[in-house]
């Protein structure tokens, strides 16, 4: 029986989610060294061994780790995507389970090369061990959804006529326009930085959100901010405009809204299958 699984590996931190299920860890990979004074270890503290190397991720790689690192690469075609990805999984997974993914691009990475090899990095059997535990996990079917986008397309039916959901990333913002529940490509894409890539202050960097959006999107529609810095960038876009607000369920956003909609979708073809039969 295969689980459908969602990861939103995000530059900031990995979010799953499947049935009765959510999870999250830091997106922060680093080299493994033996510790000499102990550790008080939490749930967001792992030692992850994946094909004969051997890492620290989530909070103690910050800590622990001297290379510590995200990548903030325009492709999430790397193998930091992988470990995340599998991490999530056994995480969250029984050993020797099946799982339909589905992960994420950014709008601006949305084209079928990206895809098919993000698709090709994350296919198979693989075996990871996390904290000691190892669990081999099989995945014969990858599903890549669009940052943004589907979570949108999701406040179809709570939102009427146009609308603007602006997803504030660590490395990128996504920004998706929906008009009577459908998306507008012209006025959909990715801003090349986020709140992790300039060091400035919240009001500053908002200042340059809003400067972007309104070169491309004239009026500005109200707004729906996504991301895990929504609640706190909020009052500082009250200041070019009162029609925003935050998405109720800011950091989950995404991956909920892609399990959501590929839940739909694998029982329409259950449904269509057995039509066919």
């Amino acid at each position: 029986m295969s689980e459908l699984v969602v990861v939103d590996a995000g530059r900031f931190a990995t979010k799953t989610v499947l049935d009765g299920v959510r999870d999250w860890f830091p997106s922060v990979i680093g080299e493994y060294r033996d510790l000499h004074l102990g550790r008080t270890w939490t749930h967001q503290d792992m030692v992850v061994e994946f094909e004969g190397e051997k890492y620290y991720i989530g909070e103690v790689a910050k800590k622990e780790s001297s290379g510590a690192a995200t990548l903030m690469l325009d492709t999430k075609v790397t193998l930091d995507t992988k470990l995340l990805i599998l991490t999530a999984l056994a995480r969250t997974l029984s050993d020797k389970s099946t799982a339909i993914l589905v992960t994420s691009v950014p709008i601006s990475s949305q084209n079928e090369l990206e895809k098919l090899h993000l698709k090709k990095l994350l296919l198979g059997l693989h075996t990871i061990t996390v904290n000691g535990e190892t669990k081999t996990i099989h995945i014969p079917r990858v599903e890549v959804g669009i940052e943004c986008a589907v979570a949108a397309w999701m406040l179809r039916k709570q939102k009427r006529g146009t609308y603007l959901v602006v997803d504030i990333g660590s490395r990128t913002v996504n920004f998706t326009t929906i008009t009577n529940g459908q998306w507008v490509d012209r006025l959909s894409g990715t801003l090349p930085f986020g709140t992790e890539t300039e060091n400035i202050s919240q009001t500053l960097f908002v200042r340059m959100v809003m400067a972007e959006l309104s070169r491309r999107l004239k009026p500005i529609p109200p707004m729906v901010l996504m991301g895990g810095s929504a609640q706190n960038l909020l009052e500082h876009f009250h200041g070019y405009t009162q029609a925003v607000e935050v998405h109720h369920d800011p950091v989950y956003a995404n991956a909920e809204a892609m399990y959501r909609f590929w839940k739909e979708e694998l029982a329409h073809e259950a449904a269509k299958t057995v039509i066919e039969v």
